[in-house]
This record gives C-alpha cells, sequence and structure tokens, in this order.
C-alpha cells in the first residue's frame, strides 16, 4: 500500500496547499473515495485496491484501466496469477499423491509375488547314503510349504541300491533305528531351521501320520524304493524363504 499512502499523503497536503484545482499523480487525483478498504478515483472510476499474490503476499493492485499509468498490477491478473499458481500447486500434490500410491501399490504388488515365488517354489536335495555291511540307497526328497495350513509337505524316496538286497533293504522299513534327516541350507551352505527327522520304520512313520508307499519292479516283491509323504509344522517362514537346498543324511 506504499502508493496509497503516498497519494493519501499528498491528498492531505493539497487541502492547505494553494488554490491550485487538482493534483495530478501520474493519472490519479486526489479525489478519491473510500469503502471497504478500496481506494475509488472518482475521476477515472477506477478502484485501488489489494489482492493476494501467487506468494501469500497482499498486494496493491487496481481495478479498471490505470494500471499502467500507476504502475500497478491489475487485480484480476493478481488474482489469475496466484489461482493459476494454486491450481498448478494442486496438480502437482495431486500427482505426488498418485506417485505415492503408485509405489505403495507396486510395493504390495513385489512383496506378494515374493511371497507367490517362495510359496509355490520346490526345494530338492538328494544323498547316497552307505552302511557298514556295503549296502546303501539313494534319497530323494522335495518339500513345497502349504500356506493354508502353515506345513511343510515332504516328500521323500528312498530308492534300493543294486548292491543292496531285497531282505536288506525290507529291515529298513521293518526295524527300529534309522531316521532321515533333512537339513536346510542357504546359499551358502548354512543350516537355518531345525531339521526334520523321518523314521525308517513303517509303525514308528504311521504314529506321526507319515504315508509309505513302496514302488515295485516286475513282482510286487521286487521293491525298487519306498516313498515317504510326510507334513510337520514350519516355525519361522522368514529362515525357509532364505533356504536353498536340502541335505540329506542318516541318524540314529
Amino acid at each position: 500500500m506504499k502508493n496509497l499512502k503516498i497519494l493519501l499523503s499528498i491528498f492531505s497536503i493539497s487541502l492547505f496547499a494553494s488554490a491550485c484545482g487538482n493534483w495530478n499523480i501520474k493519472t490519479g487525483t486526489t479525489d478519491f473515495q473510500t469503502k471497504d478498504g478500496n481506494y475509488f478515483d472518482n475521476q477515472n472510476r477506477d478502484i485501488i485496491s489489494q489482492e493476494y499474490n501467487a506468494s501469500g503476499i497482499l498486494q496493491d493492485c487496481t481495478i479498471g484501466n490505470s494500471s499502467m499509468q500507476r504502475r500497478l498490477p491489475s487485480c484480476n491478473s493478481v488474482r489469475n496469477k496466484r489461482e493459476k499458481f494454486l491450481k498448478q500447486q494442486a496438480r502437482n500434490q495431486d500427482q505426488s499423491f498418485k506417485k505415492i500410491e503408485q509405489q505403495k501399490q507396486k510395493g504390495i504388488i513385489d512383496k506378494k509375488k515374493k511371497i507367490s515365488k517362495i510359496l509355490d517354489k520346490q526345494i530338492s536335495g538328494n544323498n547316497f547314503l552307505k552302511f557298514d555291511d556295503g549296502s546303501g540307497i539313494f534319497v530323494k526328497s522335495f518339500i513345497k510349504f502349504n500356506a493354508s495350513t502353515s506345513n511343510l509337505i515332504i516328500n521323500a524316496e528312498v530308492e534300493r541300491d543294486r548292491n543292496t538286497t531285497i531282505e536288506s533293504f525290507k529291515k529298513l522299513f521293518t526295524e527300529d533305528g534309522k531316521y532321515i534327516q533333512i537339513s536346510f541350507l542357504d546359499a551358502d551352505g548354512f543350516e537355518l531351521i531345525s531339521p526334520v527327522i523321518l523314521p525308517l520304520n513303517i509303525v514308528k512313520g504311521q504314529d506321526q501320520n507319515i504315508a509309505y508307499r513302496k514302488k515295485s519292479g516286475n513282482t510286487a516283491e521286487n521293491i525298487i524304493a519306498v516313498r515317504m509323504l510326510a507334513r510337520k509344522p514350519l516355525s519361522n517362514f522368514l529362515e525357509y524363504s532364505k533356504v536353498k537346498k536340502l541335505q540329506i543324511s542318516l541318524s540314529k
């Protein structure tokens, strides 16, 4: 309002000055009236007012045709610039919000994909296990995670070595003493969650709800392998997600 104060000061001085008709200040005159905080120039019908600009600062402006002569912007131009700025700010905020939402959704989708990949993955391992008498078995194991029950589904196939007789192979599943141990390793071979231990003895295994099914050759007596199906609760999903391979061994 600096210009307005100057105009009013000059207007006040003019009351005491020599009898001149009007003071010609740029194109304004001393013939001002005030109303609702605005100044009216009765000579050219212009209004000197104020508007908040784009920076939020109250700025002097004119309503009429004397903007150039008074060296003040028109109130319309100040208002238009402010509204344009506010609209641009709103668009920027909207775009920022959309970007944040898109990133959030992408993060959710990526997390779901990662979890789905973990749930769908099948971990496997195999090993040839040799006994003191020279006989042996070849064990293959596959494990998947069941999200609905939070259990590990374990498939193991114990295959008879050609140097192992059918009778000694049968004894593995009828006599007490031997267990298959399945350990969970990360990419560096570091053991993670607790190993799964499966009894070869059918009676003991059935007490743990383990299913046994023999795989025969040309005749029913010619047993080639025994397949085992077990389900075990998973205690640590985070550690399981880092498992890359299985290690098969015998335990007593």
